[in-house]
């Protein structure tokens, strides 16, 4: 099976949390979830992007309600908005060839 991967993009109107704030969520988050890695960057002081990379599709579409669930309670408690998700099979990784 191949690699899957989910990236968003995510508006922050009252600006980004700091890194270390982003950092501690996803430490809390790392128990929770089947992804392998979950990446966040800055854009700008308004907008992140993420990149999940899980095992398989399967492994995603598994955890794909509990992750709908948990981003509708993170953007009413953090007033942000996700505005573009992509999805689909992982065809290369170079630090894996």
């Amino acid at each position: 099976m191949a690699k899957y991967a989910v990236h968003t993009r995510w508006s922050w109107p009252n600006g980004l949390p700091s890194a270390e704030s982003m950092q501690e969520h996803q430490r809390g988050y790392k128990s929770k979830t089947k992804a392998l890695d979950v990446i966040w960057w800055k854009i700008d002081d308004n907008t992140h992007q993420s990149l999940l990379i899980y095992a398989s599709e399967a492994d995603a579409q598994e955890e794909r309600v509990k992750l709908l669930e948990r981003r509708k309670e993170d953007t009413v408690r953090n007033a942000n908005e996700m505005i573009e998700e992509t999805m689909g099979p992982i065809i290369s990784i170079m630090s894996e060839t």
